[in-house]
């Protein structure tokens, strides 16, 4: 690589720091490439023979030759073919060797390619190479000088030290190396300036005076002005050739008040800079005491942008690779009263030091200064925090109830040992229980079926919050499995995914729901394609629109990871903080086999395979301040505790510590017996070695806070004892404030034994629910759902025999009177809706006689006249009227004018009557309506007597009202189907056969029994009802012939589409207000995705079990308006029904 750093701020000296930049050329260096572009480049001109000095320190050798050979090409790389003659310093590394290459300004860089390296190459070949070679040639004056400094033993500090003392020689041998013409700047001014000239490395009086044309004695006398002028030469230093005074070079301010400014090179001095620009050393420290990066001038550093005049301080120089403070690239100037240290923070509001860089670590967060004081600098030796420093823990907020969560790992039973039932997690310890894990498919949907056992376990337990856990490691980096997060969570399937373990939360009646998703973003996951930055994004998105839909009596959780790498996926923390209820905080495995070869996992161990805790205190309590800092409250984040260690094979039998080796890459150490896996060993697998393994020894590490474990010689296990859990959980609560703790996983805390408990037989036998809940103090939590479902199955058959009798009992007759009824009543809603909103469609043209007064004989007109016509005007004339607002009377002596109704947009009409009054389209035409008596007038319709309404809407002589007996008979046979499966699944669970859960065989009927319940109750009211009724009571009739119809409805499933179901929703609406809780019902079953739908196709679609259990699913789920809308009968049931289940898991 290419470096670049001040060559007099020393790298080896204790007291200064070092800005070193470093960069990596493109290209494939080879020798072959590098001798042919020496051999090409102006092998036209003349050249001067020149002979190279070499001096060599140690033995030569030649297994050096191939890094030589990199760093010559880096070199080369950034001098060939440039053309240039003007001074360069340049430096590289490569493979241990370390190289510095000086070119003085009158030597044409290409011309050192031929001369020098292809030369040099030869003699490396011939020779090797020794631990450090400078080579030199050396021509009339520094100005004509080359060298090279080659250091194989990797010292950049030497080389440093060798090409700083190289400017400082005089050449030893004068000879023409090929090198253009020096060429002197003489500056000519007015009378009062002199000519000048600047000194370069390696001048004297003598060279100076030789190169303005003057003796010494005159050069002396143009600059008499400078006491010990001969002994005090500095490089850059301007020098008068002539009479006069020196010009004044000073800088001045900038126009905007900020100074002027210059940035620091390679081979620059405070002397130098000072002397080139007519100021003094004193002049550059007053100048730049708040300038970013001035750590004074025995400490200037490569790339800092300094002052040169007073003034306000200049923007720093950018440095390519810093991530915050001030030297970002393309970063802006600070706003009014902004700092220069506050600019582009760390995310998370981790520290920021004066390289730039982001971290958490202990070197990055404390602050400290240069001499100088000034911003962006730092003690010798010390990183210097700019930002967010310290590792206080911030946003202390005590929660108001301290949780104490337990993982349970689902999936335990997939090992040979610590198989554990969920119901064996201690209720009275633990508040919360995290059920890890449910899985989720391709389309986004909760799948429970490879844990469903133990889930159906969950969902009896009672005394602790039951939240279902999506995710996990594996889930999240297992090929098959990585992209369901990452697409779950955008735009096109966010909806879907929320919508999909929303409804599973609520149906199974739990507590909250928790998402593992490790880890957003991640860019360098083994095995599976980077993340996208969009990542964290869309997680808050998804994030905040579960937390819209999600219950507010639910929970709504995250992990997140303690390791400020992975972390930054969740940046800002402050978008998830009001999503969360709270956070599960991973303060667990800090370490492990996965360190090995990461310089950067622990400070002082170089490949990063130390033996450390994975619970280490100091590294737990810097991520503390990392999720605080980040703006997580204390009382939101919930910290992690671990029951199982991370273990290694030690490197050396009795090297125990902390900076003491382990093997590796890959997991040496011995596997738990359980856990088989290397590296990973649970409390309860440690709490046996230590039973029966006489190596093992155990004890407290101060350090790390944590305990470990040592056996067999070299087997190291780092975990928590009991008692360190203990304190650990009480320092988070009590000292620090946090929400409570989280322990990933209780099923690895011991070996479990199925207790031996005696259960009373469920032999007891009730005729009603009503039984059951009057005896419920006598009866077992898991006899509750035995009794129930055979009197929830007697129930359905004796509903469906009672149904099947009723349609025996003159139901042909009584649908006849039904649809005669429900004719009547379209007239009616014809007649309400015109005079209510007639307006809204017609307008009104009445036709009358009027009398002209002209007409009149001399007595006048005795029923008045109208002045506004003329003679022999009189006669029928039309004029605009309001709407009528009654109908019109045809009785005896009535009067009225004749009305034409004009329609203005049928379509609007018939749309707006059958929306608003139920009255279908097909059923209505236009036809003149009588509007006053017919006394007198023809039998038959007789428009020249009396008054008319034409145009007016009226029911059609014939209309057709569905008959739903065929879908009735279907119905009949799909409940039947629903009735056998319950009384099959009465006997299996009364004989404890059924595999099951038997609270979904309970849930699932309900909605079949007490519906169909529902409509028996009506129809029974259809056959008692007379022919002769009342119109309210035909009303009553109409829904109740509904209703025993709706009830049963969605049995049909997909069937009923073809009866017209319309004209039910139609024919309910004629009823009225009455018809309120019918059409409440017909919106649900109209709806063919709707949850009742969805329940009777799940029964009988799958039937059995897998029928129950998908059918309960959706009972629970289903919303309380949704009940509501079945109306008060059947709520007055399930409330019953629900208040024995409730007990039940109580």
């Amino acid at each position: 690589m290419l470096l670049d750093f001040a060559l007099y701020n020393p790298l080896k000296s204790p007291d200064t720091n070092t800005k070193l930049y470093a960069c990596v050329p493109d290209g494939n260096p080879t020798t072959q490439a590098m001798e042919k572009a020496a051999a090409s480049v102006y092998s036209d001109t003349n050249e001067s023979q020149v002979d190279m000095e070499f001096i060599t320190f140690s033995i030569e050798r030649h297994e050096t030759i191939p890094s030589i050979i990199a760093a010559l090409q880096q070199v080369q790389g950034r001098l060939g073919g440039t053309g240039q003659c003007q001074q360069s310093i340049s430096f590289s590394y490569a493979q241990e060797t370390a190289m510095g290459l000086y070119v003085s300004g009158n030597i044409e860089h290409n011309s050192i390619i031929k001369s020098m390296i292809s030369k040099f190459l030869d003699h490396i070949r011939t020779n090797g190479v020794a631990d450090r070679v400078v080579l030199q040639l050396c021509g009339t004056d520094s100005d004509s000088t080359v060298g090279l400094i080659v250091d194989t033993t990797g010292s950049l500090g030497q080389v440093q030290d060798m090409a700083s003392l190289s400017l400082k020689f005089a050449p030893t041998t004068i000879q023409k190396a090929k090198a253009k013409q020096s060429h002197m700047d003489q500056h000519i001014h007015q009378q009062a300036t002199c000519s000048y000239i600047k000194v370069v490395s390696g001048d004297s009086c003598g060279s100076l005076a030789s190169k303005c044309g003057v003796t010494s004695p005159q050069f002396e006398e143009y600059n008499k002005r400078k006491a010990n002028l001969c002994s005090t030469l500095a490089i850059s230093q301007i020098m008068c050739c002539s009479p006069g005074d020196l010009p004044n070079l000073r800088p001045k301010p900038n126009p905007d008040g900020t100074c002027s400014s210059y940035t620091v090179v390679t081979d620059d001095s405070c002397y130098k800079i000072s002397a080139s620009n007519g100021l003094t050393i004193n002049n550059l420290e007053s100048f730049n005491k708040q300038t970013w990066g001035w750590a004074g001038c025995s400490n200037l550093m490569v790339g800092t942008r300094m002052c040169l005049s007073k003034g306000n301080p200049p923007m720093p120089q950018a440095v390519s690779n810093a991530v915050c403070g001030p030297q970002v690239p393309r970063m802006r100037k600070p706003n009014n009263g902004q700092k220069l240290a506050d600019l582009n923070p760390c995310k998370l509001n981790a520290y920021c030091n004066i390289w730039g860089q982001c971290s958490v670590t202990a070197d990055f967060c404390t602050k400290s200064q240069s001499k100088t004081g000034a911003p962006g600098t730092a003690a010798p030796g010390e990183n210097s925090c700019i930002s967010h420093c310290g590792t206080d823990i911030v946003n202390q907020k005590r929660p108001d109830h301290v949780m104490q969560v337990a993982y349970f790992e689902a999936f335990n039973y997939n090992q040979p040992c610590l198989n554990w039932d969920v119901t064996a997690v201690d209720t009275s310890f633990y508040t919360h229980i995290h059920f890890a894990f449910a899985d989720i498919t391709t389309t986004f949907e909760v799948d429970i079926s490879a844990v469903e056992l133990q889930f159906n376990m969950l969902k009896g337990m009672t005394g602790i919050k039951q939240i279902l856990s999506f995710g996990g490691w594996s889930f999240s980096t297992e090929a098959d499995s990585y992209p369901i997060f990452h697409e779950g969570v955008t735009d096109a399937n966010r909806q879907t995914f929320t919508r999909n373990v929303v409804d599973f939360i609520v149906a199974h009646g739990l507590d909250g729901v928790n998402f593992n998703w490790e880890y957003p973003s991640a860019p360098d996951i083994p095995g599976i394609p980077p993340g996208s930055k969009q990542d964290g994004p869309n997680y808050v998105k998804f994030l905040k629109m579960v937390h819209e839909i999600l219950p507010k009596d639910k929970s709504l959780s995250i992990a997140a990871p303690a390791s400020f790498w992975y972390l930054q996926g969740f940046n800002p923390i402050t978008d998830f903080k009001p999503l969360l209820d709270y956070m599960v905080y991973m303060t667990y495995d800090l370490h492990g086999q996965w360190d090995y070869n990461n310089k950067w996992a622990t400070p002082g161990c170089p490949k990063g395979n130390c033996l450390q805790s994975h619970v280490n205190n100091t590294k737990t309590m810097t991520t503390m301040s990392m999720i605080t800092k980040a703006g997580m409250p204390t009382n939101k984040v919930i910290m992690g505790v671990a029951s199982y260690s991370r273990s290694f094979k030690m490197a050396q039998a009795g090297c125990t510590g902390p900076m003491c080796p382990y093997l590796g890459p890959v997991s040496a150490a011995a596997p738990g017996r359980c856990t088989e896996t290397p590296g990973y060993i649970t409390l309860a697998e440690i709490r046996e070695i230590l039973d029966q393994n006489p190596t093992a020894k155990t004890w407290y590490d101060e350090q790390s806070m944590s305990d470990i474990m040592v056996y067999n010689e070299t087997e190291w296990v780092g975990y928590m004892s009991k008692d360190t859990f203990a304190l650990r959980a009480f320092n988070y609560v009590i000292l620090y404030g946090f929400g409570g703790w989280s322990d990933w996983a209780v099923d690895l805390k011991e070996f479990y034994t199925i207790p031996d408990v005696t259960y009373e037989s469920c032999d007891k036998t009730y005729d009603t629910l009503q039984a059951i809940s009057d005896d419920l103090k006598n009866i077992p939590d898991y006899c509750v759902d035995t009794y129930t479902i055979p009197i929830l199955g007697k129930r359905l058959q004796s509903a469906l025999d009672k149904y099947n009798e009723l349609l025996k009992q003159g139901y042909d007759d009584k649908f006849k009177t039904y649809s005669n009824y429900t004719k009547d009543s379209v007239w009616s809603q014809i007649n309400e809706y015109m005079m209510a909103h007639g307006d809204d469609h017609f307008n009104y043209v009445a036709q009358s006689y009027i009398t002209c007064c002209a007409d009149c004989g001399w007595q006048g007109c005795r029923d008045g006249c109208d002045g506004s016509c003329g003679k022999g005007e009189s006669g029928d004339q039309n004029k605009t009227v309001s709407c009528p607002v009654t109908r019109p009377n045809t009785g005896i002596g009535s009067d009225g004018p004749t009305i034409y109704w004009q329609l203005e947009d049928e379509n609007a009409f018939l749309k707006d009557i059958a929306e608003k009054y139920g009255v279908d389209p097909s059923w209505i035409t236009y036809k003149p309506r009588r509007a006053s008596s017919s006394q007198g007038c023809k039998p038959v319709d007789d428009y020249e007597c009396g008054f008319w309404w034409f145009g007016y809407p009226a029911r059609k002589d014939h209309i057709s009202v569905p008959n739903p007996k065929d879908v009735i008979a279907t119905a009949m046979t799909n409940l039947t189907i629903i009735s056998d499966m319950l009384a099959d699944a009465a006997i299996e669970a009364a004989t404890l056969l059924y595999v099951g859960s038997t609270s979904d065989v309970v849930a699932a009927s309900e909605l079949p029994v007490f519906m169909t319940e529902f409509a028996v109750e009506s129809m029974e009211k259809i056959v008692k009802a007379a022919d002769d009724i009342e119109d309210a009571e035909k009303k009553a009739m109409i829904l109740n012939f509904v209703m025993a119809f709706l009830m049963i409805v969605p049995a049909v499933g997909e069937a009923v589409g073809g009866l017209g179901f319309a004209t039910i929703g139609r024919i309910i609406l004629l009823t009225g207000a009455a018809g309120d809780t019918a059409f409440g019902v017909y919106g649900l079953v109209d709806d063919p995705k709707s949850a009742i739908m969805a329940l009777f196709a799940a029964l009988v679609g799958f039937r059995g079990e897998m029928g129950f259990a998908k059918a309960a699913e959706v009972r629970r789920g289903m919303t309380s308006k949704e009940i509501a809308a079945l109306g008060s009968s059947f709520k007055e049931k399930s409330d019953l029904l629900h208040s024995i289940q409730k007990v039940c898991k109580a």
